[in-house]
């Protein structure tokens, strides 16, 4: 007797065991939402870009490059914008694309004079997925810089990544109380 009540015992807790991780993944577990949509990438956004590097030592501060802004208008998968700021402002022109189940990129081309010299900058983005829990999260896109001498064909080009963060946008301002007549 005091061996099925082992076996019954056992059993009871073999269908617990088994029934608390389906429990938990029947709470859902977060998913990434592709935004897929043409016109994605219309909008103003905080770019900033980073050094390359697999030094682990490294800070943040240090690989920092730049900080402007991107102002970005697509249509029917062309976009053109401006990265304006720290003495630097210039045209991009380019292209997006889209595909399902595996979202919408873009890639961009600029010329701008740094410090009286020309360069080319190209930029290939990827507009990262947003999670279902993030109540507000800004879109991102993740993405490559290459800066090139067209002057100088031959010379390594700088290569960096950047992310842009969708700007938020203000909340429009109350309109003023109407001025009641003094009595």
């Amino acid at each position: 007797m005091f061996r099925s009540w082992k076996n019954i015992v056992a059993g009871i807790a073999l269908v617990t065991a088994l029934a608390v991780p389906a429990a938990v993944v029947a709470q859902g577990l977060p998913t990434l939402t592709l935004n897929a949509k043409d016109g994605a990438f219309s909008g103003t956004w905080i770019y900033r870009s980073f050094s390359i590097s697999g030094k682990p030592n490294e800070t943040l501060a240090k690989l920092a490059l730049g900080l402007n802004e991107l102002t970005l208008t697509e249509q029917d998968g062309k976009v053109a914008g401006k990265r304006t700021g720290q003495g630097v402002n210039y045209d991009l022109t380019g292209n997006t694309f889209y595909a399902a189940k595996q979202g919408a990129t873009m890639r961009l081309h600029g010329t701008a004079a740094i410090g009286g010299k020309t360069y080319n900058y190209d930029y290939f983005g990827y507009l990262i997925p947003s999670w279902s829990v993030g109540a507000n999260e800004p879109d991102t896109i993740m993405g490559t810089v290459l800066r090139s001498d067209p002057a100088n064909p031959s010379a390594s080009p700088l290569i960096a990544s950047f992310a842009a963060t969708r700007e938020a946008v203000a909340a429009p301002k109350a309109a003023p109380a109407p001025k009641t007549p003094a009595n």
